[in-house]
């Protein structure tokens, strides 16, 4: 069994009263480790500070969260060290019934880790997957005040990851999703890029959706090779008119989209472009355990 640490502590379950079971009163970070090494910490940390933040949660200190990774990856010798992927849960902890925050929280960490085939990166890989995206009848809910956070309220992703099988007659890398309005948003587990013309384009994530760490990195990387990115509205039309596609997570890096429908895409000029940047900077963005 996968060990577990909850407040710097070996266990496998948490209080019944807690916030995070009756309510999702909480956030979480995925985290890509090889050979005790996490890719993008410190973006994932600042994340879980500013979300943490917004929700009105004490967030522990960094070096409490590296002391539990540490902990973990040393006293687990049934995960292979080379690859592995590190879940951080921050729950409000446990109250009394009903939504009312209670005034002294006792905030619980949770920091797990399972096991990652060093082929599900392309980080890892350094081969990029190519996939076919679903699209997904399940809606990303509109709300302003939560728009980015990774918080643990994940049933519409829940929901619409188990709209298609997983069976050898299909390859779908991901499920697209769209809001109230028709617009894409994103993937269920990723964020989405789309090139035409030799510009990328990428959803506006102001009203919906998680704003991933990896798609910060993507940004980055366009600026640094002077392609154009906006930001914006995207319709499914206008996702169907692009020339390439790729999603992003940062277990998995980046993957292409060969086709969704009855729509295919063969080009991956630009995504190539991103893809060779992220291999050459992801040493720069390490944290050793």
């Amino acid at each position: 069994m996968t060990k577990t640490l909850i407040n710097g502590v070996t266990a496998d379950f948490l209080t019944i009263n807690d916030r995070a079971i009756h309510y999702g009163d909480g956030l979480f970070e995925t985290i890509l480790c090889e050979n005790n090494r996490l890719f993008y910490w410190s973006q994932h940390y600042l994340r879980l500070q500013r979300s943490a933040s917004k929700l009105k949660l004490n967030c522990p200190d960094e070096q409490t969260f590296l002391s539990d990774i540490r902990s973990l990856l040393q006293g687990n010798e049934s995960i292979d060290p080379a690859a592995c992927s590190i879940k951080i849960i921050l729950t409000r902890g446990s109250s009394e019934r009903g939504y009312v925050m209670p005034k002294k929280t006792s905030e619980n960490r949770l920091v797990f880790l399972s096991k990652l085939t060093s082929d599900y990166s392309s980080l890892l890989s350094e081969q990029l997957i190519s996939g076919e995206l679903y699209i997904c009848k399940q809606q990303v809910s509109i709300n302003e005040s939560l728009a980015g956070v990774k918080h643990l309220n994940r049933l519409e992703n829940v929901l619409a990851r188990n709209e298609w099988p997983d069976t050898a007659n299909n390859n779908f890398i991901d499920g697209l999703m769209l809001d109230a309005n028709r617009h894409v948003i994103e993937g269920t587990m990723s964020n989405l890029f789309a090139i035409r013309d030799n510009q990328i384009y990428t959803p506006d994530l102001s009203r919906s959706g998680v704003n991933g760490i990896m798609r910060d990195m993507i940004i980055d990387a366009a600026d640094r090779n002077n392609i154009p990115l906006s930001t914006l509205d995207i319709s499914l039309d206008d996702l169907l008119a692009m020339e390439e596609i790729f999603i992003s997570n940062s277990l998995f890096g980046i993957r292409s989209v060969n086709k969704i429908g009855d729509t295919f895409y063969k080009q991956q000029t630009i995504t190539k472009i991103i893809y060779s940047n992220l291999l050459k900077t992801k040493e720069d963005h390490v944290q050793v355990i």
